[in-house]
């Protein structure tokens, strides 16, 4: 993996860092400063380097690996005390989106590893880099034999907070829970991805439907903005929890799996053998840095499942915590059709992958 990218690591409360990377280690668009070396939370509110959003011209385009893919449109309000925001600070507006993925970490990050309670930090150093935040926070729980996340007291101990960002340069890798109300229907915009909406995770949360999407974590239907269909994205459980890449597709549809992978120098740049991961279930095949994500959760080249979403027209299904299957009423469009929404409705047996 390129040194100069996993360069880019968490900001650790070392004193007398070195500045001396910015614009080429870290810097907006590239990844949050050392220590030090950036602005950080500032008044009632978390802030940084001021978010860039990206554009994509001719999509779909690769998502920047680290730094951001987007920005937020709202703030939001902490729920519990995390790294250096505390229970009810503000994180403000116009806050940075990254993708899925931690640069590393290194003895820079010996405090922080240590205060999630790891007793030997050096267990969890990982100078590459590229592993999602769901698989980073697996690992870290496996090699320092605790849980992450977890709450005690007002506390937060996880690799991000519980709004889903973290660092003094606060950015979203997931989630963004304090954004939005779940409640309702379609989930609220909450910011920006290189000039189409992402919202919360609901396509209807009354109906507790959640919406199937393609492989840069976008579908096309109505949103609490437009009636008529648009591409737009929702967060997600599980990676990319962002997105995976910047849509549409070229024909202005869905981007299926392949897509996603074919705009990636990292998708495959082992030759398909990827590393071998341990985490607190098992051991995984991981494609370091590479975030496009099929049906079954890998990011692995070989025996690809595609998802859902680009094999039938519907753009949701319903939660059911009871069953390994739902059926489902599902709405959609045609993959390749972003204009065409709701023309047919149709009772479906689909897989619930969450």
């Amino acid at each position: 993996m390129i040194s100069l990218r996993c360069l880019a690591f968490l900001a650790a409360g070392v004193v007398g860092q070195d500045c001396s990377g910015q614009g080429v280690t870290w810097g907006p668009g590239i990844g949050p400063p050392p220590a030090g070396c950036g602005s950080g939370t500032s008044g009632s509110g978390a802030t940084g380097a001021t978010c860039t959003n990206p554009t994509c011209s001719s999509p779909p385009c690769a998502a920047p690996l680290l730094g951001d893919v987007g920005c937020t449109t709202v703030s939001g309000v902490e729920t519990y005390n995390h790294e250096l925001l505390s229970a009810g600070q503000e994180i403000a507006s116009n806050a940075h989106i990254y993708g899925p993925f931690e640069a590393g970490f290194t003895s820079q990050q010996q405090s922080i590893i240590e205060n999630w309670g790891c007793s030997d930090a050096s267990v969890a150093y990982d100078t590459e880099g590229g592993t999602d935040i769901g698989t980073a926070e697996s690992k870290v729980s496996h090699l320092c034999n605790i849980e992450l996340p977890r709450i005690v007291g007002n506390t937060y101990y996880g690799v991000v907070g519980p709004c889903g960002g973290h660092t003094g340069d606060y950015h979203f890798h997931r989630s963004f829970s304090c954004l939005y109300s779940q409640t309702g229907g379609h989930s609220t915009k909450v910011g920006v991805i290189a000039g189409h909406n992402i919202y919360g995770k609901w396509e209807d949360y009354d109906n507790q439907r959640l919406p199937l999407l393609d492989a840069c974590g976008a579908h096309i239907g109505p949103t609490p903005e437009s009636s008529t269909a648009v591409y737009h994205y929702h967060a997600q459980d599980k990676a990319p929890f962002t997105v995976g890449c910047h849509g549409p597709s070229a024909s202005g549809g869905l981007v299926s799996v392949a897509t996603c992978r074919s705009l990636y120098s990292d998708c495959d740049n082992d030759g398909g053998s990827g590393t071998t991961i341990q985490t607190k279930t098992g051991s995984i095949s991981y494609d370091r840095f590479c975030p496009c994500f099929d049906a079954t959760g890998s990011n692995m080249g070989t025996n690809i499942q595609e998802l859902p979403a680009l094999s039938s027209t519907e753009i949701y299904y319903t939660v059911d915590s009871n069953a390994t299957t739902s059926s489902t009423t599902l709405l959609g469009a045609s993959i390749d059709d972003a204009s065409g929404w709701g023309f047919s409705a149709l009772l479906l047996t689909a897989w619930t992958f969450l």
